[in-house]
């Protein structure tokens, strides 16, 4: 704007500020019906929204229905120019709405300081109080009022400008909204896709792994079948162990009765009288008695039955001998299984039929029988009586042994 413009402009200025009405400077705050016609229109389109134009405009106008939102607003403007009921029910409505904006408004107390205070409104983007505060203001003036309006004219330009701009903008953003959609839709697709594969997937997979348990459930019941047959075989031959042991002691007895069987036969070769040698006769009466050796040495004897307390004392008896002692309680404390390979490996047997299983008497009667072996029945389960079975049996195998030939070894059949 040029100087010679803005000279004419404050002129004209100042001399609407000297022809203020007088009522501009008292403390009465206008009405809307006291405003210009020309104020109405920005007030009621500006301070007032659109729903609130319609629901008054229905409470207190006579309507025919098909009236749009410009001919409600019109109707209002027109009933602003008077006093009336929708007029001054608009007037309540602003009072209400804007009651803190003139309560701000009320600390300008002169044309200039109030200008300010819209401005800075203005500026903030806040016109719809500012506008009816400043409007209402009894230190406004009709120069006040023209600029004020004038700003909001302009400001409604630039809200339709920019509201055209904001058109535009909402078209492309609606473009690209359908862009995005449809990207949206095939991701969306795409997912549905693989969270349908992902469900088969899982099905095969819990499918398989049912399979899988359930063979692995009949695994753990051949497991535990497998497991009971290996209990009930155990249990059967648990004396497993104790008849290897006594096959490892038989064979080394035969071995030794071997060994001694055939030094015995060089013992007799050597005392035999040879052919070149004259015999001689001796007297039997003034015959040198030889010592005789015990029958029972480098022999086994098993004993079967017989009272726990006196073992001790039948080992000793026994052992007295030159034997070797075995021992089984004839089922009373051992296991019947341990009878057979301790029968296999003596050399004689001794049955305490007084303390002995009715099995355990045939169990030895019938091993006894079948392999010739020696057995000596004792009735009383006593150390003396077994004392003197002893006794009878060196006397009668010393005067049964054969003195030319060598007992033959016998062998435990497993």
């Amino acid at each position: 704007m040029s100087p010679a413009t803005e000279a004419p402009m404050a002129e004209a200025c100042c001399a609407l500020h000297a022809t203020l009405p007088a009522e501009a400077g008292g403390s009465r705050r206008r009405r809307l019906w006291d405003l210009g016609h020309h104020a109405h229109c920005p007030v009621i389109g500006v301070c007032l929204p659109l729903n609130l134009v319609r629901q008054l405009a229905r409470k207190h106008l006579v309507l025919k229905g098909d009236e749009d939102d410009y001919t409600l607003h019109c109707s209002l403007v027109s009933a602003s120019n008077n006093r009336n009921v929708l007029s001054e029910t608009v007037q309540r409505e602003l009072e209400q709405r804007y009651e803190l904006d003139r309560r701000q408004a009320a600390q300008a107390k002169c044309v200039d300081s109030l200008m300010s205070w819209w401005r800075t409104r203005a500026e903030q983007g806040d016109i719809a109080g500012a506008l009816w505060a400043t409007l209402t203001h009894p230190r406004c003036n009709e120069w006040l009022e023209t600029r004020v309006l004038a700003q909001v004219h302009m400001l409604q330009h630039q809200v339709g400008a920019a509201q055209r701009v904001d058109m535009q903008r909402h078209k492309e953003l609606l473009a690209e909204h359908a862009a995005l959609a449809r990207d949206y839709a095939e991701v969306q697709k795409r997912v549905t896709d693989w969270t349908r594969d992902r469900h088969r997937e899982q099905q095969a997979w819990v499918a398989e792994r049912a399979q899988w348990r359930a063979q692995e459930v009949g695994l753990q019941a051949q497991l535990e079948q497998a497991r009971d047959q290996l209990q009930r075989w155990q249990a059967a031959h648990e004396d497993l162990a104790d008849r290897a042991l006594m096959q490892q002691r038989l064979e080394a007895l035969v071995e030794r009765n071997q060994a001694l069987q055939r030094e015995l036969l060089r013992e007799r070769q050597q005392r035999a009288p040879r052919a070149d040698e004259p015999a001689v006769v001796a007297e039997p009466a003034a015959a040198p008695e030889m010592p005789q050796q015990p029958v029972l040495s480098q022999r086994v004897v098993l004993c079967v039955g017989g009272r726990g307390g006196s073992v001790p004392q039948y080992r000793q008896a026994i052992e007295g001998c030159g034997a070797q002692f075995l021992h089984h309680d004839g089922g009373c404390e051992h296991k019947p299984a341990q009878l057979e390979p301790q029968l296999a490996a003596a050399d004689l047997v001794i049955c305490q039929t007084g303390c002995i299983s009715h099995d355990a008497y045939w169990r030895v009667k019938d091993h006894c029988k079948r392999h010739g072996k020696r057995c000596v029945f004792v009735d009383k389960p006593s150390a003396s009586s077994l004392r003197r079975a002893l006794g009878t049996l060196d006397t009668r195998d010393a005067a049964d042994a054969p003195a030319d030939k060598p007992e033959p070894a016998r062998h435990l059949a497993t």
